[in-house]
């Protein structure tokens, strides 16, 4: 699914301000990988290989493929006080870090291997139901493919609400509603907020302010484990539209439509507010320098005399924590002189 999203992304990137790239795929906002592709016919979800003896922890891991040395398992199994299997997003990346081994050895080998580390990590009956679990994610992601491979990808939003809703109707089917929402909440609200942003930025009845209230709505919307990592994508995604619009001659408009389309009405006017701070620093510290190398020019002072008289300067014209800035300033641009 987020494969396809990224072929939208695309496909759909209308060459706005330079044919900057458009905005990025659910796997690109979150930093997450793609889901590990497998033909789970290999291992039956109903049969299961054959559980082994418990091994210790470090035997459970010790013969993973070369391509693992380094790493940790990521996420934890957990039961609480009663032996019970403690349901969080935690299960699903043990899965997938130890699913991820499939292609460099069989799937059967793999999954083995996950079982026994499932029995050596929890009591029963948590590791009991930890393994159900496990063949349930090995039947979704069975017909995971085999629903990408019904679904012709199209360029069309709609298409593309169509398909995220028959993966989620896939979910909801294989997974109680606890497992579902741990497992997969923050993968469908940052599908959902990646497609509707795509919507809406290439909305032709909405002009840029309109586009930044509606983006602003969307972001609201985000659960909020989700809005510093978004926020974050989306003002690296902003950093690299505005150098192509400054390449291309853009002009303050311009960048304020940009940042509307891009980060929404609010972040667009903080930014116009700290562009503001920036060129009044600017300015400030332009006189300011002026000033100095007039006193450093003078015929009639000597150098402890300067000293002062800039000294005096920069207390007149900044306070203390200013004159800390100025003061970074003034070695930053002697650092460039060199």
């Amino acid at each position: 699914m987020l494969a396809v999203l990224f072929v939208l992304t695309l496909i759909l990137g209308v060459a706005m301000y330079g044919g900057v790239p458009p905005a990025p795929t659910p796997a690109q906002v979150l930093g997450r990988p793609q889901p590990v592709q497998i033909n789970t016919s290999e291992v039956s979800p109903q049969q299961s290989p054959t559980p082994t003896r418990k091994l210790p922890r470090t035997d459970a891991i010790a013969r993973l493929p070369d391509s693992f040395a380094g790493t940790r398992v990521d996420g934890r199994l957990r039961a609480d006080a009663g032996g019970n299997l403690i349901i969080d997003a935690e299960i699903r990346r043990v899965f997938d870090y130890f699913l991820a081994s499939i292609g460099e050895e069989p799937l059967k080998t793999s999954v083995a291997r996950l079982r026994r580390y499932i029995e050596t990590q929890l009591p029963e009956p948590a590791a009991d139901h930890a393994i159900q679990l496990l063949s349930q994610y090995l039947d979704y992601k069975r017909q995971l493919l085999l629903l990408e491979q019904h679904h012709t990808q199209q360029a069309d939003i709609d298409a593309m609400r169509d398909r995220l809703r028959a993966v989620q109707q896939l979910r909801a089917g294989i997974f109680d509603d606890r497992v579902h929402q741990a497992f997969f909440a923050l993968d469908e609200a940052t599908d959902h907020f990646t497609l509707e942003r795509l919507a809406i930025r290439h909305d032709a009845t909405l002009d840029a302010s309109g586009k930044g209230a509606a983006l602003d709505r969307l972001q609201d919307s985000l659960p909020a484990e989700l809005q510093d990592t978004v926020a974050v994508q989306m003002q690296r995604q902003l950093s690299e539209q505005t150098r192509a619009l400054a390449a291309n001659g853009g002009n303050p408009a311009d960048l304020r439509q940009l940042r509307q389309q891009l980060v929404g009405n609010a972040a667009a006017a903080r930014l116009e507010e700290l562009d503001r701070q920036r060129q009044a620093w600017q300015s400030r510290l332009t006189a300011y320098n002026q000033a100095k190398r007039r006193i450093e020019r003078s015929q009639g002072l000597g150098e402890a005399d300067k000293r002062a008289a800039i000294a005096r300067l920069a207390a007149e014209q900044f306070n203390e924590n200013e004159r800390q800035r100025l003061q970074a300033a003034e070695q930053l641009l002697a650092a460039k002189r060199g």
